[in-house]
């Protein structure tokens, strides 16, 4: 029998997926609002290729941003299997950043490495969520130009991840000074 480890580290996938879903009413109520200058279509098509198109990013998006991103994490780069023997706090913050997939499990150090590193994951998923929902505005929209589908996709996830980062800032600023235990 296989023991169980529970010092396999965070696959940070199991902590966004569920979060993604509960983002997307915001999401889609910036990017709609985003989409009120893409002409000609009409406000109930814009709502529903919004919402549809960040569904498909979530659902799809999400999970393959992260098997990609883990996959490299695993057999690209070095040290992605295990922790650094860099000095505190450099071991820490070479982790968070290099392997934010699935964090490494400093468990006293997770309060600040988890918004971090979720935070780090969101520029990946920014570009992933620009294409695929540029992709699936192509069914909806049909009529607007493949160029200015590519501008809404561009602006309407800029003005989204920007909520996404402040969210992000406030989280990790929240669990740094209700988390913080001096050694």
């Amino acid at each position: 029998m296989t023991p169980i480890l529970a010092d396999a580290g965070v696959p940070m996938v199991m902590l966004i997926f569920p979060a993604a879903f509960f983002l997307l009413v915001p999401i889609v109520g910036i990017e709609t609002w985003v989409a009120r200058r893409v002409s000609p279509v009409s406000a109930g098509r814009r709502f529903v290729g919004v919402l549809t198109a960040n569904a498909v990013s979530t659902i799809v998006g999400w999970p393959l941003t992260w098997i990609i991103l883990a996959l490299l994490q695993l057999f690209v780069i070095p040290g992605g299997q295990s922790g650094y023997n860099f000095p505190p706090p450099f071991g820490a913050i070479a982790s968070v950043t290099l392997q934010a997939p699935w964090l490494m499990p400093y468990e006293d150090e997770l309060y600040w490495m988890i918004p971090t590193a979720a935070m780090i994951l969101m520029i990946p998923a920014f570009f992933v969520s620009v294409f695929t929902e540029g992709f699936v505005l192509r069914f909806f929209w049909r009529e607007t130009a493949a160029g200015e589908r590519r501008s809404f996709a561009w602006f309407a996830n800029l003005a989204s991840y920007a909520l996404l980062y402040v969210l992000g800032i406030a989280w990790l600023l929240y669990s740094i000074a209700f988390s913080y235990k001096p050694t």
